[in-house]
């Protein structure tokens, strides 16, 4: 598999390498490729959407479809993202024992309002799309925009959360930002865990 992805099929964990690129300011993406939507993404990494995808399903992971919303006789009509869901954390630093410490990606996120936390929730696999385009050399969506785990849904992420948001601040306005009290420095390197949710 690609540089940067390591897959423990015994524990059913992909392990993606990325770095922090927001510490402040609003969010749409937990984790995109470089030179998309790092200003709106906790993490970036370089690798590919469809690398992870495939990893996903080495340790048995389906995908189904990505949530979608479209403005239909001024109504919004939103259609959840379908497949397996999937436990979202990230490893950095050290604790006081000298080891690494994971915790739930929610934790990086907060409500604009309230300061609380993103709820823990599982994100769900959609596994975005593949179109017939393929000047680039890939078919699947994600390669394309950089969308690997959505907090909003463009309809085109690898993984996206829950409950379908909106990418248009007229419908739905802003409301995650980053929780940078607990944030490592931009530039950080740390590892995003994929794992099936419980």
């Amino acid at each position: 598999l690609a540089d940067g992805l390591r897959v423990d099929r015994m524990s059913r964990t992909v392990e993606i390498r990325a770095w922090v690129c927001l510490d402040r300011g609003w969010l749409e993406q937990v984790l995109c490729l470089p030179g998309t939507r790092e200003h709106e993404s906790l993490m970036v990494t370089n690798v590919t959407p469809s690398s992870i995808h495939a990893a996903l399903l080495l340790v048995g992971i389906e995908p189904g479809q990505p949530g979608r919303w479209v403005e239909r006789d001024g109504e919004i009509v939103l259609t959840p993202p379908q497949g397996d869901a999937v436990a979202v954390a990230v490893r950095c630093g050290t604790g006081a024992s000298s080891t690494p410490v994971v915790r739930p990606v929610a934790d990086w996120i907060a409500d604009v309002a309230t300061s609380e936390s993103y709820p823990d929730t599982p994100w769900i696999f959609g596994g975005s799309f593949t179109h017939d385009d393929i000047s680039s050399g890939s078919r699947y969506a994600a390669d394309h925009s950089g969308s690997i785990i959505g907090l909003v849904t463009f309809g085109d992420e690898m993984l996206g959360a829950v409950d379908v948001i909106p990418d248009a601040e007229a419908v739905h306005a802003p409301e995650w930002v980053v929780r940078h009290e607990v944030m490592p420095p931009m530039g950080t390197t740390v590892e995003v865990l994929l794992s099936p949710a419980k």
